[in-house]
C-alpha cells in the first residue's frame, strides 16, 4: 500500500519536467520578441513612409480635386462663316448657316516643354496642365465669400534651386524637382483677352521671389519637393472607346489635347473634340523621398539628374513600358520612390454630344 508521504510527492514535477517547460517558455517568449520586433519595424517602416511622402499624396489630392472642376462653359452660336469660328454678319440681312460649339475657355496638357517654350524650358519635365475653374480665387478684399469665382489654374514640374524661399538662417542651396502651381486670381484671369495658349505662358517664369510681398503675391508657387514625374492622359471611358473600336486615349495618343484646336473631325461631327472636356483624365505622379534627393544633388551637383528616359511618356502606348523603365532607372540609382495614379471623372465633360 502506498503511504502518504509517497502520494504526494507524485503530485509535484521533476526536475527535468520543469527544466523542459523552462525551455519551451522560453522559445515561445524568444519568438513572441522576434514576432513583435518585426512588427514593430514594420509598422516603423510604413509610418516613415507615410511621412515621407506626405507632401506628394497633398499635392497630389489638390491636383485631382482641382481637376474634377474644370469647365469650358460652351455654348451654341451662330456661324457666318466657313471657318471654325463664328462670325459678325456682314450685312443686316445675312443668315447663319448653322450653329456651331463655342467657348473662350480653354484645357490643355502635353509635355511641359512644348507647352511652356522659353528659358525655363530646359528645366521642365514630363507634362503640364492648365484649365479653368471655379475656384474662387481673389485678391480684393470682401470677396472672400465669392467661391465660385473664375480662375485659372495649372500644374507643371521644373527643377530648381531654393533660392527664392528658404528661411534666412538657412544657408545651404538645395536644387530639387518641383512641383508648381500656377493659380492667378480670378483679377488676373487673362483667358478673354489673349489668344488661347498664351495665358498661362507666364507661369514658369512668374514663380515666387525672394522679394515677394504680402500685397505682390508670385502667381506660381511649389506645393511639393521630389516631384520627377507628372503623367497627364486624356482619355474616354471604356463605353466610348468600344463604340469608336479602339483604345480609350484616341484623344490624345501623345497626351496632347487642346480643347481649342479643330481637330478628330467626321461628317456627322465636323467639330471633333473642339471645345469639349475629356471625359477622364488619368494622372500619374511619381515622387522621391529626401533621403534620395540629397543622395542625387551629391551625385549630380552641377546639373539636373535625368531621371526619365529619353523619349519617354510621349506616346500612350508606351505609358507602362515607360513606367517600369523609370522604376528601373530609379532603382539603379538606389533611390525610394512612390508612384501615386488615379482616373479623375470630368465632372462637366459634355461627352455625350459627341455620339
Amino acid at each position: 500500500m502506498t503511504s502518504p508521504h509517497h502520494r504526494h510527492r507524485r503530485q509535484g514535477f521533476t526536475l527535468i519536467e520543469v527544466g523542459l517547460s523552462m525551455a519551451i517558455l522560453s522559445i515561445i517568449l524568444l519568438v513572441s520578441v522576434q514576432v513583435l520586433n518585426q512588427t514593430q519595424r514594420a509598422w516603423k517602416r510604413g509610418v516613415t513612409r507615410v511621412e515621407q511622402f506626405r507632401e506628394a499624396r497633398t499635392a497630389f489630392e489638390s491636383i485631382t480635386e482641382n481637376l474634377r472642376q474644370a469647365i469650358l462653359n460652351t455654348y451654341q452660336a451662330y456661324q457666318y462663316n466657313s471657318g471654325s469660328t463664328p462670325t459678325i454678319p456682314t450685312s443686316k440681312t445675312q443668315v447663319p448657316s448653322k450653329y456651331i460649339r463655342q467657348s473662350e475657355l480653354q484645357f490643355v496638357t502635353g509635355q511641359a516643354s512644348a507647352l511652356l517654350p522659353g528659358a525655363q524650358a530646359t528645366s521642365l519635365v514630363t507634362h503640364a496642365i492648365f484649365f479653368q475653374a471655379r475656384l474662387g480665387l481673389s485678391d480684393r478684399t470682401g470677396y472672400e465669400a465669392l467661391s465660385r469665382l473664375l480662375c485659372g489654374r495649372g500644374y507643371f514640374l521644373m527643377y530648381s534651386g531654393n533660392d527664392a524661399f528658404r528661411p534666412k538662417h538657412v544657408t545651404t542651396q538645395s536644387s530639387r524637382f518641383r512641383l508648381w502651381e500656377y493659380r492667378p486670381t480670378a483679377e488676373e484671369n487673362t483667358i478673354y483677352a489673349v489668344k488661347p495658349g498664351q495665358w498661362f505662358l507666364k507661369a514658369p517664369a512668374n514663380v515666387i521671389t525672394a522679394s515677394e510681398t504680402a500685397t505682390t503675391p508670385a502667381d506660381t508657387r511649389p506645393i511639393a519637393e521630389n516631384i520627377i514625374a507628372l503623367i497627364i492622359s486624356p482619355q474616354v471611358t471604356t463605353d466610348d472607346a468600344a463604340l469608336k473600336n479602339t483604345t480609350p486615349y484616341w484623344i490624345a495618343p501623345k497626351y496632347a489635347f487642346d480643347s481649342t484646336e479643330l481637330i478628330y473631325t467626321s461628317n456627322d461631327n465636323p467639330q471633333g473634340t473642339q471645345h469639349m472636356l475629356p471625359p477622364r483624365v488619368v494622372v500619374t505622379m511619381v515622387a522621391i523621398d529626401e533621403a534620395s534627393a540629397r543622395k542625387l544633388a551629391e551625385k549630380y551637383p552641377e546639373t539636373m539628374p535625368q531621371l526619365v528616359p529619353t523619349g519617354a511618356f510621349t506616346l500612350c502606348e508606351n505609358r507602362q513600358k515607360d513606367l517600369k523603365a523609370l522604376a528601373d532607372k530609379l532603382r539603379a540609382e538606389q533611390l525610394n520612390y512612390q508612384v501615386f495614379s488615379t482616373t479623375i471623372s470630368m465632372r462637366n465633360s459634355k461627352w455625350g454630344l459627341l455620339r
